[in-house]
């Protein structure tokens, strides 16, 4: 009588088929699961589709209040916030970084010293800010704008959307639900405040992700029958987006020179995000790790008299992809203002706050309206 062996022909035979029937169930279920991530991506991209943020060209913003008469000596301040959520200690995913928004206990700090930043600004006839958030996972869902209006009752506010999305990276721990955009406080109530989409940017689906950018426009009388116009505006950022702020520019320069030709003050100031032509990073103060931006505005864009106010020797914006650390993380200057002919700049300072409770630094300048 023949031993059959353990792995006879029909064990092995076996065997196989009930491995192929194995493999056949993995198969099925990794179809199975790429199916249902495929469907579950589709039905995420269509619901961001249907839901995406569409502004208009140019949307009036409500104002409260009676408009009355700007002083001919007027002080301004432009503070990108970050959405008091890139103080010195984040770094940044969407810049090289690894986080996505701060601790709780962290961010409350730096909230409570941006509300007292700007309790510091109170004697200012205008502020720009930008990045302020009304709900956002970033920002632990704190209303900022319903916070600084509340703190700041003296000032007339316009605020414009200019993010609303569900951002979806990176994927282990998302973004999440933005809601933020420009506020514009100022002493005397406007004439008329109104929304302007830069009429360029990302297209599908990218565009799905990223900010609608505008630039908020106020008219305030003055006592020489000409209108005062304030622009505050937050430019496109990153490597890949050169192309979309050239025509930023180009719309920011026609709606310079129209608002000038009828003999009105033009001030324009924000976050540029491209340094000013005449930016020098050699003039930076040796606490700053300084770096140029490439292009720059170019020579080309302020017309003839226009001027440009900032302070060369600090750096407004630094570097997201580490940590802030003094002489080592890179910075540079993309806040800052410009003027028409017909206002004259008295004084312009950047405020060093060591981009404590923000990845930008605030500038002030003080102009004086001329008459004739």
């Amino acid at each position: 009588m023949t031993e059959q062996l353990p792995f006879s022909d029909g064990n092995f035979r076996q065997s196989m088929e009930t491995l192929k029937q194995i493999m056949r169930k993995i198969l099925r279920l990794f179809i199975a699961l790429a199916v249902i991530l495929i469907t579950t991506a589709a039905i995420f991209m269509l619901w961001q589709t249907l839901n995406e943020f569409r502004p208009k060209p140019v949307e009036e913003i409500k104002i409260v209040g009676e408009a009355a008469a700007v002083a001919d000596t007027l002080s301004f301040v432009t503070y990108n916030i970050g959405y008091c959520g890139l103080g010195a200690g984040m770094d940044f995913f969407y810049e090289g970084g690894t986080m996505v928004r701060p601790g709780k206990e962290e961010y409350d700090r730096h909230l409570g010293q941006c509300i007292q930043r700007l309790n510091s600004f109170k004697g200012n006839d205008f502020i720009f800010l930008q990045e302020v958030d009304t709900l956002a996972k970033r920002s632990w869902y704190s209303n900022q704008l319903r916070l600084i209006t509340t703190n700041l009752t003296s000032y007339s506010a316009a605020f414009a959307l200019n993010y609303k999305s569900w951002v979806p990276m990176p994927l282990l721990q998302p973004m999440g639900l933005v809601r933020a955009g420009l506020l514009t406080l100022s002493k005397q109530v406007p004439v008329s405040a109104e929304r302007h989409a830069f009429s360029t940017g990302y297209s599908w689906p990218m565009r799905l992700f990223m900010l609608k950018r505008c630039f908020v426009e106020t008219r305030y009388k003055t006592a020489h029958g000409r209108d005062l116009i304030i622009i505050n505006t937050h430019n496109s950022a990153f490597s890949d987006a050169a192309g979309i702020r050239e025509k930023e520019l180009a719309q920011l320069k026609e709606a310079m020179e129209a608002e000038y030709k009828k003999g009105n003050y033009v001030i324009v100031g924000g976050d540029w995000n491209q340094n000013p032509a005449t930016f020098d990073s050699t003039l930076l103060l040796g606490i700053y790790a300084g770096k140029t931006i490439r292009p720059s505005i170019p020579d080309s864009f302020l017309p003839d008299g226009w001027s440009y106010a900032y302070d060369p020797l600090h750096s407004t914006n630094r570097d997201v992809n580490i940590p802030y650390r003094e002489k080592i993380t890179r910075s540079t200057l993309i806040d800052f203002f410009i003027v028409s002919p017909n206002v004259e700049v008295i004084r312009v300072n950047t405020l060093p706050t060591a981009f404590e409770e923000s990845d930008h630094q605030p500038v002030s300048m003080l102009v004086y309206l001329k008459q004739n």
